[in-house]
């Protein structure tokens, strides 16, 4: 049973079974038990943290797979055999840190307010031990002017902006489909859908292209779901068929569609391109190239990491009863750590000093160490925060060389520290360095209210090894946990806690007065960012104060 005491009181939260959880606070005999939902039970205390219950009594891994997804080996497993761990990457084997709660009241620097314990970038720069190897991408540095931001929140929930988003973003932008390796071979194809819209991404011999999904006889999805080694897209309803390349095959009993084979001669093309093994798609024939998108930085950044050989370890899908949009933007800073991940600070910080960058389409965050826990009061000095930076890096060394089997002796302290939690708009977000995570968000069909959100976790491999093949696409539905895929390893219990604030978030949207939120100046520039892109594709007004 999970026992562990609150990173800010030292309250002690165990779990009795059945999903049960015993709060005895420090130093007392007094308890209360709670059920992991948060409902009180019995007992003297009768207030606890909701996070910190489900973590100790929510659903549960198996415990061989309580592993930090970004430290285990990248070996091919489904999820039901034992997960091998480097020491020091098991949760228990990790020392806890308990310190009482202290206001974080900034300071003021050359850049704007931060965090007391921020640390300018430019610090562990100057200090690299390699700094000839520092890409370029690693020295800039974009701060987004301007905040806080008020957002109306009729864009989460109203159908009218949804029917504006398929119109203006899911049908004229550079989206993330799949992976390359998820079509390796000839007649390979995938399903990809987005709202009520669905494309067929398909390797040729010729390349991969991707076309409309949908039959040019009588409207039905030529193919349901994603497969291999397909010839030809022939339609399950009267058996009209394409070829890979969308061209025309076959129309049955054609002789009754005299003068038809012309108009339907290809099915609807969506343009395709390829980046860091990534298969992006774009139905609008006048988009401009993939590249200006993602942008010189975005692309510089990620060069060093090799995201065309990643193995495919963990493909898990899940529907959740929110907003793309609100679910996305749970995951697009740390400010939530210290009431959402209240377990993850008895291991690390609460974040609070992280640093933020933006360009263009792209965000940036956690490039640079974000040592000790200003909200906690455990403030290192730079020396200290150096020396954290070179060990972590040393680590990262010593993993990924076991792991691909390189030689990074010379690589620089800032590559290899580079685990931003980053993101591309619209909807993608594919985190840096060697962190594995890639998340994609989209709307569930035309409810703006429901979304599917898309978890890979892409491991490093051997370059000159041919990759295993990827891991099974695990789908959960709205009331699974994310546990129920123990592939995602400890991932899976923090992404637990952040989807169980989501669906609370979409009922006090629909009902809020005044109807708007708003997001900060510096820890929430990302989701900032993402508004103005997003209301520059709407044709929406600004709406900042």
């Amino acid at each position: 049973m999970r026992r562990e005491p609150h990173p800010l009181t030292g309250t002690m939260y165990e779990h009795l079974g059945d999903g049960k959880v015993k709060v005895q606070k420090e130093g007392s005999n007094s308890y209360g038990i709670f059920d992991w939902k948060g409902e009180w039970l019995e007992g003297e205390v009768t207030q606890a943290d909701p996070l910190m219950l489900m973590y100790i009594g929510g659903p549960d891994l198996p415990l061989d797979h309580e592993v930090l997804w970004m430290a285990a080996p990248s070996e091919c497993f489904d999820g039901t055999k034992p997960v091998t761990h480097f020491p020091g990457t098991h949760m228990d084997e990790m020392p806890r840190i308990v310190a009482r709660y202290q206001p974080d009241t900034g300071q003021e620097t050359e850049e704007g307010w931060r965090s007391n314990g921020y640390f300018d970038p430019q610090f562990f720069l100057d200090n690299d031990r390699h700094p000839e190897g520092i890409p370029d991408a690693y020295r800039q540095r974009n701060s987004l002017p301007g905040g806080p931001k008020r957002i109306s929140t009729d864009r989460y929930w109203k159908k009218e902006y949804h029917d504006l988003e398929v119109e203006r973003i899911w049908k004229k932008t550079w989206q993330m489909a799949c992976r390359e390796d998820e079509i390796p071979n000839v007649g390979d194809y995938y399903v990809y859908d987005i709202a009520h819209l669905s494309y067929l991404v398909v390797r040729t011999a010729e390349g991969v292209r991707a076309h409309q999904n949908i039959c040019l006889h009588r409207g039905r999805l030529l193919k349901d779901c994603s497969g291999r080694g397909e010839k030809e897209f022939r339609c399950p309803y009267h058996g009209w068929a394409w070829n890979l390349d969308g061209s025309l095959k076959e129309i049955t009993t054609e002789w009754d569609f005299p003068g038809v084979r012309q108009e339907v001669a290809q099915l609807p093309a969506v343009r395709v391109e390829t980046w860091e093994g990534f298969v992006f798609i774009n139905p609008d024939p006048d988009a401009g190239p993939l590249e200006e998108f993602l942008g010189p930085v975005m692309m510089a950044h990620y060069r060093p990491y090799g995201f065309d050989h990643r193995y495919i370890q963990a493909n898990v899908s899940k529907q959740i009863r929110a907003n793309w949009k609100v679910v996305m933007e749970a995951f697009m800073e740390a400010y939530h750590v210290i009431a959402t991940h209240p377990h993850q600070m008895l291991v690390s910080g609460d974040l609070s000093n992280t640093h933020y960058d933006v360009f263009g389409n792209w965000g940036r965050a956690a490039q640079y160490p974000s040592p000790g826990s200003p909200q906690r009061g455990i403030m290192l000095t730079k020396e200290e925060a150096l020396a954290q930076h070179r060990a972590s890096a040393d680590g990262q060394k010593a993993l990924i060389g076991a792991l691909t089997g390189e030689d990074l002796s010379d690589w620089p302290d800032a590559v290899l520290n580079g685990t931003g939690f980053n993101d591309l708009f619209p909807n993608l977000h594919p985190w840096g360095g060697w962190m594995r995570i890639c998340f994609r968000f989209r709307p569930l069909g035309d409810n703006p209210e429901e979304s599917i959100m898309d978890i890979y976790l892409l491991a490093p491999w051997p370059k000159d090894k041919p990759r295993p093949a990827p891991a099974k696409h695990r789908k959960l539905g709205f009331d699974d946990p994310w546990t129920a895929a123990p592939e995602l390893l400890s991932l899976s219990k923090i992404t637990d806690q952040d989807v169980f604030n989501v669906p609370s978030v979409q009922r006090g949207l629909k009902a809020k007065s005044p109807p708007y939120v708003w997001f900060s100046r510096y820890q929430e520039q990302k989701i900032r960012n993402f508004h103005i892109n997003y209301e520059r594709a709407l044709g929406l007004a600004d709406e900042t104060e």
